[in-house]
């Protein structure tokens, strides 16, 4: 793994604009040259139009673009959409095999198998991995999206391990997510609206743990060490990518991540309007994770017994099991509820979560 600079979460920094400013990144890859960069994420709080001059349509060096543009080579379209993903989640966003099948729903069996035929059949078709020429960009452009998004969500919530966040991925994540929206040729609502989500998400990044090292839920966490720099960034990217009239998952998922950033409180969101979305999301992106969010959201907005009754099967899910434990303490059953949480603190990805299922069984 790269060495990376560390983030500040005791607090915030003498310089709250900076918290997120600076990560150095030291990568050896054999495709394309690599070097320890700085990068200033806060420099403005008003992401560049997208519409300039295309130019040459290259990645030019202003962008720090290395990174992207080996994504876009990995990406290649002669492989399936779960193959591009899968390659550039390992070969460029360095996330190890265990961590992919966690964030792609699969078995890592399954994944060191998917990563063994893409290898072979890029070879096979003697398929050159280099940056493609700009009218290529487009078709690549999703696989792209997708791998960044995953590759921050590893980093926003671990899939193991004695951490909770790791936010050298976080901040890289959100450089390319930006990247990719502002380039000349990758520039696109959907691109803005994956900025949008991932910065919005980051600003939440320093509450995820409390100063005890105990996960903090969304209702715990203290709103005021939320980044304000980076808030009104993802509002931006967030209004740009309205210029558009596809309506994709991208969008949806800014939407909500706006909805939590702008609301005062947790009782203040608008928990109705995030089922909705949410109801959205399911009926053109479905899964578990989309289920749970939605019967959580429902539980928000019309109580828990209302949330209990759209939660899906909680299974080997811990986060199913936390929130169905939590709908049953609101509704008085206790020791019901005590099962779930026992079940997802064994179930605990990470130790934060563990400690936080043990603390919620002491109260």
């Amino acid at each position: 793994m790269q060495a990376l600079s560390l983030w500040p979460f005791k607090g915030v920094p003498d310089k709250p604009a900076a918290w997120l400013a600076i990560v150095a990144r030291n990568r050896a890859l054999d495709l394309l040259r690599h070097e320890t960069r700085s990068l200033t994420l806060a420099d403005e709080l008003l992401p560049a139009e997208p519409h300039q001059p295309p130019g040459d349509g290259h990645f030019d060096r202003e962008l720090n673009d290395d990174e992207l543009a080996l994504l876009f080579a990995v990406c290649h379209p002669a492989l399936s959409l779960e193959m591009r993903v899968t390659f550039a989640l390992k070969t460029v966003c360095g996330l190890t095999v265990p961590q992919i099948a966690a964030g792609l729903l699969s078995e890592p069996v399954a994944i060191s198998q998917r990563l063994v035929r893409a290898r072979r059949q890029l070879e096979a078709m003697g398929a050159a991995i280099e940056a493609p020429p700009p009218e290529a960009l487009a078709e690549r452009a999703e696989s792209v999206r997708t791998a960044l998004y995953l590759m921050f969500s590893e980093g926003y919530s671990a899939s193991s391990g004695d951490a909770l966040v790791h936010p050298e991925l976080c901040v890289e994540a959100v450089r390319l997510a930006r990247a990719l929206a502002r380039h000349p040729v990758t520039a696109a609502p959907a691109s803005d609206a994956l900025a949008a989500l991932l910065t919005l998400t980051a600003a939440r990044l320093a509450t995820r743990v409390g100063p005890d090292g105990v996960a903090q839920l969304l209702e715990d966490q203290p709103r005021a060490l939320w980044d304000g720099g980076l808030i009104t960034l993802g509002l931006a990217h967030l209004e740009r990518s309205a210029r558009g009239t596809e309506l994709t998952v991208w969008h949806l998922r800014a939407e909500i991540a706006s909805l939590h950033a702008l609301a005062p409180s947790t009782e203040a969101t608008d928990w109705q309007r995030i089922a909705d979305i949410y109801e959205q999301l399911r009926e053109i992106d479905p899964s578990p994770i989309v289920e749970l969010a939605r019967a959580v959201a429902i539980g928000r907005a019309d109580g828990p017994s209302a949330g209990l009754a759209a939660l899906p099967s909680p299974g080997g899910n811990p986060y199913a099991h936390a929130a169905k434990g939590q709908f049953l303490t609101e509704l008085g059953r206790r020791d019901e509820a005590r099962v779930h949480f026992e079940k997802a603190r064994a179930l605990a990805r990470t130790e934060p979560e563990r400690r936080l299922m043990e603390r919620r069984l002491l109260t």
